[in-house]
């Protein structure tokens, strides 16, 4: 198995979908990837691109199903050693960055589409809710993909 970035500390095998822990020099299994729904995604792992002028690598997906079909995350690791994420929906695309926020998070029961919420004392638009869950991942990935099997 090999991890294209010292930053990912998880992967999911191609072969045998096996979840890789990375502990130092060692590797554990720590459970096992559904196969991916085949979504027909003109994006793969590999794939590179730039945005805002910094150039990326896609390393790693999470795919999710919800009520109205999937989606996939894909784990975009920049040239700078910076990771993010692509989001991919019916051909339209978001590109986000983790954020460590200073208070608590919203209750996702309390939001509602077309709210505004303030969060760390920012304004925010809710433009969706739905409920979604994860069902397969692939690559490298910079946290253990939470997945239940059945």
């Amino acid at each position: 198995m090999d991890f294209r970035s010292p930053a990912s500390a998880f992967a999911v095998c191609s072969f045998c979908k096996s979840t890789i822990v990375r502990d130092g020099e060692s590797l554990r299994r720590i459970g096992q990837s559904a196969e991916l729904f085949d979504d027909h995604s003109p994006l793969q792992l590999g794939a590179a691109g730039k945005y805002q002028g910094a150039a990326f690598t896609l390393v790693g997906r999470l795919q999710y199903r919800y009520a109205e079909g999937t989606w996939n995350e894909w784990h975009a690791l920049f040239d700078n050693g910076r990771s993010g994420w692509l989001s991919e929906d019916n051909g339209r695309y978001v590109v986000a960055f983790d954020a460590p926020l200073t208070g608590p998070a919203p209750a996702a029961t309390s939001l509602r589409a077309g709210a505004q919420v303030v969060v760390d004392g920012q304004a925010w638009s809710v433009a969706s809710v739905n409920a979604a869950k994860l069902i397969a991942a692939q690559g490298e990935l910079p946290n253990a993909p939470n997945l239940t099997r059945g």
